[in-house]
């Protein structure tokens, strides 16, 4: 991870977060939070803005921070967006600590912790709760980088 913020100052494929099929992949209208059911929401997250915070000592350090925010798709029509914040908490690791929230036209708000590690083409995330139609929501995300360009993620967000 560090190595990409450093070389590429790309999103990190980190968390993009973004939710799927908002309508329609949410069943009849809604998430079932509470119900033993698994809504899956996903969409596709290609970063818009992003910026390498180099903070304390010069190159990789603790509390360097990557912060970028990601327009959501799905089928080529904007959803939603994210804004995301990852943290360098062990460079011994390449980890760091991400934190972000996925806003969705209409329906609400997402939000998403944890950690990662080196350059995983997929990770993942626990979802920490959410607003409107999300409300109440946990379960996690799970993050697929599309391509060599790792600005552009698949994001499936499986809720509980």
């Amino acid at each position: 991870m560090i190595k990409r913020w450093v070389t590429t100052s790309a999103v990190l494929g980190v968390v993009a977060l973004t939710a799927g099929s908002i309508g329609p992949a949410m069943g009849s209208g809604g998430s079932r939070h509470g119900s033993g059911h698994e809504d899956r929401v996903r969409v596709q997250s290609t970063n818009t803005e992003e910026n390498f915070l180099d903070l304390g000592t010069s190159g990789p350090s603790l509390g360097d921070q990557f912060v970028f925010a990601s327009d959501l798709t799905r089928h080529g029509r904007m959803v939603g967006h994210t804004g995301v914040v990852c943290t360098l908490t062990s460079v011994a690791r390449d980890e760091s600590q991400c934190l972000g929230t996925a806003w969705f036209d209409h329906r609400g708000q997402i939000t998403i912790q944890g950690l990662v590690a080196g350059q995983p083409e997929t990770f993942d995330f626990a979802i920490t709760g959410g607003t409107g139609a999300f409300d109440g929501a946990d379960g996690r995300l799970v993050v697929r980088e599309l391509s060599a360009n790792p600005t552009r993620e698949l994001l499936t967000f499986s809720l509980s």
